[in-house]
């Protein structure tokens, strides 16, 4: 079985503009050990999403087994995602069940396995990753410790069996036992199939691979061993990736007159190649080794004078705004926000409802389509949330029947809030957080100034207008998980119904924990809703901005007349 990627291209979904893969052609054999290496940025995770079947390439093909991984133009051939095997970068991230055998059997659930094929199956993969036991099937997964955790959801990867396993810095938060018996799983799946792992632990991993990929800013800009990798470390320094041990030992060695190759400094080589090394400098002239400068200590100080590539912007941190709103003063936005907010909520019927729905819209011209994208997601899971309770707000039982007239209303109010968040969500995407809270804030200092009790309120407001661009990147994330996990053969950003307890889970999970990790931050920094009225403003008012408030106000008279005439 291989995998083969030819002329792969993939551009940032928001910034078109912004390349996260170019050009990446190769080609994998079953049974193989592959490294896939490079600095922070440089596109390691999108190739593994992409050789997953999670991102779809905007350039070249992916075949496995010389069968297209994607048959339609937005659909995976399912039966070869059963045959991928994702691991991301923090897999404890994943858990959400209420005990380890219900971790096992979502993962397992795909694959229709006999009884006795499935307990075998975890069975296995739980004495491999589980060295002291602590895995009993009816335990909670949240019971566990952090690395406990990690090393379960490995283990529910491992039991799918997959003939590629790709993995994303499976050693990071691991302890030394438990990245032995990785290890250990490793070396005795190498016949089973293929193996791809994008690491920073070069160490590590070297002596197990056959084949570095090295990646830099989006292109592969080295193809071979790990052999040839460690004689060439201007290639590693080059793409801004550390240098392993094997290449430091031999330069240092190569300073004091002993030359060893990189490649043989390793745990079973190094003594003997030291040795020998010795013996040929102890034959040698004294002054002879001292005279030839080392091949390798030469390239390596090259390599370090060289500029270090810089990363490129990352696709799942939010990008600003393309269109004008951007430059415009915040103050102006909150202005305009607020006013359409209180139109749209006196609306009394349709008619004017829809006219808040198209003034809306035009605020929405010329964002990234990634914002557009958000809210079609956000759209859909709403309409099926104002269906449901368009069906249970009608329902009479004495007698039985259904009542039109509240579930026209419920529609109505429902819809109308929907055009209200909306808003709020055009306000925190179109505009910087700093940004938002000084508008905020200028708006409240005069009602603070006469005593009114504001700064609750502002720290309130400033946190929930943070957490909304947060929770969307959050739901991207898990996301992709679920659909991994689940091997989902739907859209790319696609969510099944029933996926929907193992993505909401996680979700609220991260979220707590970074609601927490923010109200430590602020603590630490003494800030509060006192503090936040109280800095510096440092906005400044154009004549753009008068035109957008009076716009804002022209909306309002125009929703405010239209509901007496619709």
């Amino acid at each position: 079985m291989s995998i083969v990627l030819e002329k792969v291209g993939v551009t940032a979904p928001d910034s078109p503009e912004v390349t996260l893969l170019r050009d990446i052609s190769f080609t994998l054999k079953e049974g193989s050990m592959t490294l896939l290496i490079g600095h922070a940025g440089s596109g390691k995770s999108t190739l593994l999403q992409v050789m997953s079947g999670l991102l779809k390439p905007q350039l070249g093909t992916i075949t496995l087994d010389e069968q297209p991984l994607w048959l339609k133009p937005k659909k995976v051939d399912p039966q070869q995602l059963l045959r991928l095997g994702l691991t991301f970068q923090f897999p404890e991230q994943q858990l959400f069940a209420r005990s380890i055998r219900q971790e096992f059997a979502y993962s397992l659930r795909p694959y229709k396995l006999p009884a006795e094929e499935r307990e075998r199956r975890i069975r296995e993969a739980t004495l491999a990753l589980d060295p002291r036991g602590v895995f009993a099937m009816e335990r909670s997964p949240f019971a566990l410790s952090g690395g406990e955790q990690r090393r379960l959801a490995l283990a529910t990867t491992f039991a799918t069996e997959p003939g590629w396993l790709l993995m994303d810095e499976p050693t990071a938060g691991l302890e030394a036992a438990a990245v032995r018996e990785l290890l250990r799983m490793l070396r005795e799946r190498r016949g089973r199939g293929g193996l791809v792992v994008a690491t920073h632990d070069l160490d590590t991993f070297f002596p197990l691979a056959e084949r570095v990929l090295v990646l830099a800013r989006g292109e592969l800009v080295f193809d071979g061993s790990p052999q040839e990798l460690c004689r060439a470390p201007e290639v590693l320094a080059r793409a801004g990736v550390g240098l392993p041990s094997c290449a430091e030992a031999s330069a240092e060695l190569a300073r004091v007159g002993i030359a060893v190759a990189p490649d043989l400094l390793t745990p079973a080589l190094a003594a003997s190649a030291i040795l020998a090394a010795l013996r040929e400098a102890g034959s040698a002239s004294a002054t002879a080794p001292a005279a030839a400068a080392p091949a390798l200590d030469l390239a390596m100080r090259e390599a370090s004078m060289a500029p270090q590539p810089q990363p490129p912007p990352r696709p799942d941190k939010p990008q600003p705004p393309q269109a004008g709103w951007l430059r415009l003063d915040p103050r102006a936005k909150w202005l305009l926000y607020l006013l359409l907010s209180i139109g749209t909520m006196g609306q009394q019927g349709w008619g004017g409802l829809a006219l808040a729905a198209v003034l809306l819209g035009c605020a929405y011209l010329g964002l990234p389509q990634s914002s557009v994208r958000g809210i079609v997601k956000i759209a859909v899971s709403y309409a099926m949330f104002i269906l449901f309770s368009i069906a249970l707000a009608g329902i009479e039982f004495s007698p039985i029947g259904y009542a039109v007239d509240r579930g026209w209303s419920t529609a109505f109010i429902l819809t109308r809030l929907f055009v209200v968040i909306m808003a709020g969500y055009w306000l925190a995407i179109s505009t910087p957080y700093s940004q938002l809270v000084q508008g905020l804030n200028w708006a409240l200092q005069y009602l603070h100034r006469i005593k009114l009790p504001v700064a609750s309120f502002s720290l309130a407001v400033s946190f929930v207008f943070r957490f909304i661009p947060l929770i969307l990147r959050e739901w991207q994330q898990f996301s992709a998980i679920v659909r991994a996990r689940g091997k989902a053969s739907v859209r790319p950003g696609s969510v099944r119904v029933r996926d929907i307890p193992a993505l909401i889970v996680p979700l609220l999970l991260a979220m707590f924990h970074k609601a927490e990790q923010m109200t430590v931050a602020m603590e630490m920094k003494q800030i509060d809703g006192q503090t936040l009225l109280l800095r510096k403003n440092t906005l400044q008012w154009h004549r753009r901005d008068t035109y957008l408030a009076v716009s804002a106000l022209l909306a309002w008279m125009l929703l405010f007349f239209g509901n007496r005439l619709l």
